[in-house]
């Protein structure tokens, strides 16, 4: 009887074993932790040794796979073959082609609008629709109007934009930037691709535009776009591309339909004017730090849209020059007044940047040849004397800026370099001696504001380099012109006689010029001192060398040498102050 019930006590605890292990096992299928049932307490007799259970199959996919993936991919198939249903409804000609084409547009659209709601819960699953929409309406739109020609090129591009807006619209609440992203890039590619196969410049150029502002209006009204760089350069290089093959020397291609020059102005001034208006709209405006991209594309619109401008309508500079000037003046007004705080100080070089590049291109298209050099003279005056009150280093740029500007245009440097190395002219003229009482007038005003804004002094005198070197150089070319007039009258000038003439100015001056900075303590003309030395040297090598004599080439050297001993003493006693 003991045997007996012994057997059985054996035979119940192999069983319980044996559930255990298919609990376990139904566990590990499940993907749920293995729920452990307790053993029932031994009634006698040695437990069975435990086996291992044996390695199970984790199911499939595999566990770094996004849950859900293949059905999400199921559905995205069916999605596509639901847009080559409507296809192949569309080519058997039993029903109108074009109110299946409407159906698809507005399936792809579903499409983009299922991505957006199942973003919540899934945001592989919502990618994954969304780029479904877009491989739904880019070949639809691409077949339509390029092989079957249902649609029109400028309704393509309409469906294009509206595409890009619904997307944008869909985004807006939860601020989301793949959806966009899919759409944006599907509609750039697919305008650019239609452009090249339609050869249609104009509508696919206003779409994209299109797309670009709708993505600035996202910007400017607070939500931030990561994709807002993709349609600024599809935008571009369509202006480009319109402007090349429209305005080309050679005519416009024969495949392409001519386009007016009102049309390519308007297309030119739309970029301007998107890009310009959302730049001045989130700095001016919203006081936003100016990013890399928009510093960079404000150039480049400004760049695209004068020149497609005064490619297809010449006529058009005095207007641009006008706007141009116009717009210099608002950065001047944000680099002085609207950004003066510390964190703004990436927004005020950039809008003083602005402001000086604008004002000298304004200047060249609105004033005649005669007037240009004057301006840019009244310009860099008033920018010293701005600089004397406020002390920003910008501004004693700017006159640098505009000096060597009208300095060149008016044919200044011309003038003097003729006088010191080449054929000397009879005098200066009239817009010659504007910039020198304007450089003159700068300097005193410069020296003087760099005296009372004591920080950073060698920077402040760095700004007076260019003012001194015109002045400078207007006085050796005077002091050349007045030797030589004497010396012809007397006819006792030759080639050999003018090199040691030459040679004595450049000396005198930077004798002068080294004294004065070393009594006023103007490390500025020091520093034009010794670029009067470098100037002589070279004129020994190049001019002395070449047309004096045995007497001429010892009165330069001699001239030369004791200046070389002069000019470091004379530094050392400014210095001492004794």
């Amino acid at each position: 009887m003991a045997q007996a019930f012994d057997g059985i006590a054996s035979d119940v605890e192999q069983l319980s074993e044996r559930l255990r292990e298919l609990e376990r096992r139904v566990s590990a299928l499940e993907g749920q932790p293995e729920i452990e049932t307790p053993a029932p307490p031994a009634s006698g007799s040695v437990a069975l040794p435990k086996s291992q259970p044996p390695e199970t199959w984790r199911g499939f996919p595999a566990s770094n796979v996004p849950a859900g993936a293949v059905p999400v991919f199921g559905k995205a198939v069916l999605g596509i073959a639901g847009a080559y249903l409507l296809r192949a409804v569309a080519e058997s000609g039993t029903v109108p082609q074009l109110p299946v084409l409407m159906v698809a547009i507005v399936y792809a659209g579903m499409w983009l609008v299922w991505a957006v709601r199942t973003h919540a819960a899934n945001r592989f699953a919502s990618v994954t629709y969304a780029i479904t929409a877009a491989l739904i309406l880019s070949p639809l739109l691409w077949e339509s109007t390029v092989r079957f020609q249902v649609l029109w090129p400028a309704f393509t591009a309409a469906v294009l934009v509206a595409f890009v807006v619904l997307a944008l619209a869909l985004a807006w609440r939860q601020n989301l930037q793949a959806i966009p992203w899919v759409a944006t890039l599907a509609a750039v590619a697919t305008a650019l691709a239609l452009i090249v196969a339609t050869r249609e410049l104009v509508p696919f150029t206003a779409g994209l535009l299109a797309v670009a502002l709708a993505a600035e209006v996202v910007v400017c009204l607070g939500h931030r776009l990561s994709v807002r760089a993709v349609p600024a350069i599809a935008a571009d290089f369509a202006v480009w591309l319109l402007v090349y093959v429209m305005t080309s020397p050679e005519g416009v291609p024969p495949e392409y339909r001519p386009i007016g020059a009102t049309t390519i102005t308007v297309l030119c001034l739309a970029l301007l004017a998107i890009y310009g208006g959302s730049i001045g709209m989130r700095s001016f405006g919203l006081r936003h730090r100016l990013t890399i991209f928009e510093i960079a594309q404000g150039v480049v619109v400004f760049v695209l849209a004068t020149f497609g401008t005064l490619r297809a309508s010449p006529g058009s500079a005095g207007a641009l020059g006008v706007f141009f000037l116009l717009v210099a003046a608002v950065c001047y007004w944000g680099a002085l007044s609207r950004f003066t705080a510390d964190e703004q100080t990436r927004n005020r070089r950039v809008c003083a940047t602005y402001a000086v590049a604008l004002l000298l291109a304004g200047s060249l298209l609105l004033f005649p040849a005669g007037f240009q050099s004057p301006f840019l003279c009244m310009a860099a005056v008033t920018a010293a004397f701005l600089y004397m009150r406020t002390g920003k280093l910008s501004l004693g740029m700017h006159v640098s800026f505009y000096l060597a500007a009208a300095a060149i245009l008016s044919g200044l440097l011309n003038l003097a370099g003729n006088a010191l190395a080449g054929i000397v002219p009879p005098a200066l003229d009239a817009g010659a001696w504007v910039v020198a009482v304007s450089a003159g007038l700068c300097y005193l005003i410069g020296s003087r504001a760099a005296t009372a804004h004591s920080t950073d002094q060698w920077k402040q005198r760095l700004l007076w380099i260019v003012p001194c070197v015109l002045v400078a150089g207007v006085g050796a070319a005077l002091a050349v012109m007045v030797s030589v007039r004497l010396g012809s009258a007397s006819g006792m000038l030759n080639a050999s006689r003018l090199s040691v003439v030459r040679t004595v100015v450049t000396c005198s001056v930077a004798l002068i010029l080294s004294f004065s900075g070393s009594r006023l303590k103007r490390a500025e003309l020091l520093w034009v001192a010794y670029v009067a030395i470098a100037f002589g040297t070279f004129k020994l090598l190049f001019e002395d060398l070449r047309f004096g004599n045995a007497a001429s080439l010892v009165a330069s050297l001699l001239f030369y040498g004791l200046i070389l001993i002069l000019i470091p003493r004379l530094t050392r006693f400014g210095r001492d102050g004794s």
